[in-house]
């Protein structure tokens, strides 16, 4: 859980790389362009954001595999949710292999073909992957929230992911409606979208580092010949009285009559169904 908690830290800052667009002298506009258009294949520092795309996604798809190994016996719920956050990754991952063909901020060609119908821009497998990501990144940001606010101790990390959902929703939204009534300025709510994302799986990487801490501590101090279910003590009762044998143990024999025993009998306490 601390390689997927680390990779997934990594991830985070992979995921919102487009502030690189000020290192690597790009001209295209913050609030005209949309995130996606840095990787254009001619815009300056290309490689580096599909580079920064494809490590975004690959190592949420292993987040979401440590959250999921996190929870015993998840619930229908958690495993949904990561399968929403492993989606959102191999999505991400998808926008670095087949970035935007042109930069419609930038071209007015391209902006003309971008503007012309939905089932154009449908048709770019770009648009489709970048659609998925998204949608399934609101899910897991939903779905991780509703599971956190039912354990204790989780109540402000389940609302921050929840509102993060809700709030990447809307945007997702609200930059649907721009695009469908020519508005230039979309690259506003899709960076604040990129962004929210990246900051809710960094708290999830955070949670998950904190939580495989104590465990391995745990694990390293509890002797190996001791861990197994919890046990009670169980009092034997005195045998009648009477001739008995005596033990030997080492040079020494026990009594015959001795107090009574306290041994130990197994029982398991009830399982927690989550853990998370």
């Amino acid at each position: 859980m601390t390689v997927a908690a680390g990779v997934g830290l990594l991830a985070s800052v992979a995921y919102s790389s487009f502030p690189l667009q000020w290192v690597v002298g790009s001209r295209l506009s913050v609030i005209r362009s949309y995130v996606s258009e840095l990787s254009v294949a001619g815009q300056p520092g290309a490689v580096v954001f599909r580079v920064g795309d494809t490590i975004g996604g690959v190592g949420l798809v292993v987040l979401a595999a440590g959250l999921a190994a996190s929870c015993v016996r998840g619930s229908r719920r958690a495993v949904a949710a990561a399968i929403a956050l492993a989606v959102t990754g191999l999505g991400s991952a998808a926008d670095g292999v087949w970035p935007m063909p042109c930069a419609p901020s930038a071209d007015p060609v391209c902006r003309a073909l971008d503007r012309s119908t939905l089932s154009s821009q449908l048709a770019q497998p770009h648009t489709l992957t970048g659609l998925l990501e998204f949608t399934a990144a609101v899910v897991a940001a939903v779905l991780f929230g509703a599971v956190l606010l039912r354990l204790p101790g989780h109540h402000c990390l389940g609302l921050f992911t929840l509102v993060v959902g809700l709030v990447v929703g809307a945007l997702g939204l609200g930059e649907i409606a721009m695009v469908l009534a020519d508005a230039r300025v979309v690259g506003v709510p899709e960076r604040a979208q990129v962004l929210l994302v990246s900051l809710f799986c960094g708290a999830l990487s955070l949670h998950l580092l904190r939580r495989s801490r104590p465990s391995a501590a745990a694990g390293a101090e509890e002797p190996v010949g001791r861990r197994g279910p919890v046990r009670e003590p169980v009092v034997m009762p005195r045998e009648s009285a009477g001739p008995r044998p005596l033990a030997a143990t080492g040079s020494r024999s026990a009594p015959a009559d001795r107090p009574p025993q306290v041994g130990w009998a197994s029982a398991r306490g009830p399982q927690r169904v989550l853990r998370c």
